[in-house]
């Protein structure tokens, strides 16, 4: 492997208790085991330790009845860990959990403010629940002197998306903001946005150095958009769990001195989102902008 090796997620469960339109048909549903979590950390310490680690992928991680006692673990031997959510989940008791669990940054997902665009996306009716568990825990993180950072985070969907509305709205409430990119997830998604960029020239995708997955089935892919995890570089079965060798052994390097010769396979073909990752790109997948007025990157 001629790149270094980043591990983005580690995604625990695939299961999700939405069945969002802008999501992916999904296919993958269930939890990955005891066994297999605990081993694939401990025989990657070395790549884990110090490593920002988002504990989802494809599914909802409040899901994972284990999630809280994993995160506790991943922290233990050095990970920073970061979680995302969609924020239906955050009842009292689990509140109580994620913020003691050692997590260093939660995101829970509102992709907008108005109810009928958050309804067209989400496919539930639900925005002031989940606004509500986001405002409870942001009190417990208060009231608890915890250090967990807390962002809510946007889907931009095209010229309508009120970007700064959306970004004032939660720095009134000492809440970062964050504004995510819309993507087709390599034409997989079910509901059909068009988008203008400033498209680069395409070359190799540097994406598929920084975003690595662990899927709960323990099958390794290259990207973020590939929740299907059709682009598979081996299961970690195969390999006594180690990443490693794992790397060693597939067609990372080759796909990408492929890509700097512009040949694109599988779900790299159907990819859009590659703009976001080309060195010469202007724009950002995702910008986060903290509430002292700071923007950053996670």
């Amino acid at each position: 492997m001629k790149n270094e090796l980043i591990i983005r997620y580690l995604e625990t469960t695939s299961r999700c208790n939405y069945n969002c339109p802008i999501c992916i048909e999904r296919t993958r549903n269930f939890d990955m085991s005891d066994n297999d979590f605990y081993s694939i950390v401990d025989k990657n310490r070395e790549i884990f330790f110090g490593q920002r680690l988002w504990v989802d992928f494809c599914g909802e991680p409040l899901m994972d009845s284990h999630i809280f006692e994993r995160i506790r673990f991943l922290t233990s031997i050095g990970s920073i860990v970061q979680l995302s959510t969609n924020g239906s989940l955050l009842n009292n008791e689990n509140i109580i959990e994620l913020v003691n669990s050692g997590v260093k940054y939660v995101v829970v997902s509102i992709p907008s403010l108005y109810a009928d665009i958050y309804k067209t996306l989400r496919g539930i009716d639900n925005l002031e629940a989940v606004l509500n568990n986001l405002y409870k825990l942001k009190c417990y993180i208060n009231d608890s002197a915890s250090n967990v950072q807390l962002q809510a985070v946007a889907i931009d969907i095209g010229e309508d998306f009120n970007k700064d509305e959306y970004i004032q709205f939660f720095h009134e409430k000492a809440i970062h903001s964050a504004i995510h990119q819309f993507t087709n997830r390599a034409h997989n998604s079910r509901i059909n946005i068009s988008i203008k960029h400033n498209i680069p020239k395409r070359a190799e995708c540097i994406g598929l150095k920084q975003n690595i997955a662990i899927l709960s089935d323990c099958e390794v892919v290259t990207c973020c958009c590939d929740l299907s995890g059709q682009n598979s570089l081996g299961n970690l079965h195969n390999f006594d769990y180690s990443l490693t060798e794992l790397i060693k052994a597939s067609r990372l390097d080759d796909i990408i001195d492929e890509q700097k010769q512009h040949i694109y396979k599988n779900v790299c073909k159907n990819c859009d989102d590659w703009i976001f990752y080309q060195m010469e790109s202007t724009e950002e997948y995702v910008q986060v902008y903290s509430y002292d007025s700071c923007s950053q990157k996670i």
